[in-house]
């Protein structure tokens, strides 16, 4: 999955929450997973580059998939 799909995914998850519907805990549990495969991949990838660009491009794509995966141990939380 793309990293905008897993964002977008994350996003609509938070979004259903904030309109106080229930969230299934296999949808979160999904989701993290998702979320846990593409920060690894990131930060291997990190690990495996010189090039500044590419590596502050990635540095940005783990920040993000660690405030979504965040996000969703806190709706995981407070279901």
């Amino acid at each position: 999955m793309k990293f905008s799909e897993v964002v977008e995914k994350a996003e609509k998850l938070v979004g259903k929450h904030e309109k106080g519907k229930r969230i299934k805990p296999r949808k979160l549990d999904k989701l993290q997973q998702l979320l846990n495969d593409k920060k690894s991949r990131y930060e291997a990838k990190l690990a495996g580059t010189d090039d500044p660009g590419k590596r502050q491009k990635l540095e940005t794509r783990i920040r993000v998939v660690s405030a979504q995966l965040e996000k969703s141990r806190q709706l995981q939380a407070t279901d």
